[in-house]
């Protein structure tokens, strides 16, 4: 049987990870094997989340150097999805497996557009957050090293819009759409449930999330500066529209506190795609889970504040609003202004359907999962030479 090895992204390997990146749907045809590097590459953030793992035969934890030789015993060929950063530990793995003649993949799907930056951004973020500019700037000149020494390229890239296209030089591509598109096509046929008219906030953990642990950077603000603003903003949004506010978790959540926080707002786990299908508006900050409310075509309303404005999520917010040409709102300057809800609850359908053609999905590649798409692939092509040699 041909063999997946998936280089796994550091962090708390969940069953949505598992579902995602369709290891129950890949191990019908494969042989499957989830490497999870985030004890060798992120020690003190592994002390965290060990016990909290998904527990499944395909994930294989590699704390050492050792842990992948035991692993990597055999010498055949096999097909690799790199889903793991480039540095010293990681491109020794990636030496090893092109050893064995082994079959790179890479997926650019992330639904999230990049911003540019400037140097005023620059010099706010400098004096704003030292720590995360710093870290951020040592982590930019070591993946351009590691990227300059590293001959690796992928075999194949699977990309999830045009944005991706545009930069890709690889020669074999799978014309596909983003993890995100999957839930979607998923669910979007399914009855819908909406009675009561709602709001649905898309949550971005932003004191808690575990990049700010895995790169000990620390929380951009308290929550003491956060949360009370954005209750109040909530609820005064839901007296001036008449719609109630469902509070999304973020799927990655570690706030144990979150619910004493939200005063009372409802929250919910693990279902933020069929909330925002049968919801009437979409607030946010800057959530990859804005991908749901442009395939379902609800308005989307962005929240900044004075202090958000001046960290790494201020221009984000600004940037992808202006994408999809929607409100952005200060919860500061904007609680004792009254809503207008005729204003914010619209759409702009030429930038929805330009945002999906750039970062959600190819123009006219497979409306079916992605992970079908990709085992199509490489079926089709195991005669030429992009596969023979498995």
């Amino acid at each position: 049987m041909k063999k997946i090895i998936i280089l796994g992204p550091p962090g708390c390997f969940s069953k949505r990870d598992y579902e995602r990146l369709g290891i129950g749907f890949l191990k019908k045809n494969f042989s499957v094997k989830f490497l999870d590097f985030t004890p060798w590459i992120f020690p003190n953030f592994w002390k965290k989340v060990s016990n909290e793992l998904y527990k499944c035969e395909e994930h294989i934890i590699i704390s050492c150097k050792q842990d992948f030789l035991s692993f990597n015993l055999e010498t055949d060929p096999v097909i690799v999805v790199d889903l793991v950063e480039k540095n010293i530990k990681t491109n020794w793995v990636r030496e090893q497996l092109k050893k064995r003649n082994s079959l790179f993949v890479a997926l650019d799907v992330n639904p999230i557009p990049g911003i540019k930056t400037n140097s005023k951004r620059v010099l706010v973020d400098l004096i704003a957050e030292p720590k995360r500019f710093f870290r951020k700037l040592f982590k930019f000149f070591v993946n351009k090293y590691y990227s300059l020494i590293n001959t690796y390229h992928p075999d194949i890239l699977v990309l999830g819009g045009l944005a991706a296209l545009k930069k890709s030089k690889v020669e074999n591509k799978i014309f596909a759409h983003s993890l995100d598109y999957d839930i979607y096509l998923d669910i979007k046929n399914k009855p819908t449930s909406n009675k009561n008219s709602y709001a649905v906030f898309l949550d971005v953990d932003i004191i808690n999330h575990p990049d700010t642990i895995i790169l000990n950077l620390g929380s951009s603000v308290t929550e003491f500066q956060y949360y009370p603003i954005l209750i109040k903003f909530l609820k005064k949004f839901e007296t001036d529209t008449g719609l109630q506010i469902k509070f999304a978790i973020h799927p990655k959540s570690r706030n144990k506190n979150l619910r004493n926080l939200l005063e009372g707002i409802p929250c919910y786990e693990e279902n933020t795609a069929e909330l925002v299908r049968n919801s009437s508006a979409v607030l946010l900050h800057a959530s990859t889970a804005i991908s749901y409310a442009v395939l379902f075509k609800k308005p989307t309303i962005f929240l900044t504040s004075n202090k958000l404005k001046n960290t790494w999520i201020g221009p984000r917010i600004e940037n992808l609003a202006k994408i999809v040409n929607a409100k952005v709102l200060n919860m500061n300057d904007d609680l004792n202004k009254p809503l207008n809800s005729k204003d914010l609850l619209k759409i702009d359908e030429e930038k929805y359907k330009n945002y999906v053609d750039q970062y959600l999905k190819v123009p006219n590649s497979p409306d079916i999962p992605l992970w079908k798409i990709f085992l199509d692939f490489i079926k089709k092509n195991n005669s030429k030479n992009i596969i023979n040699n498995l």
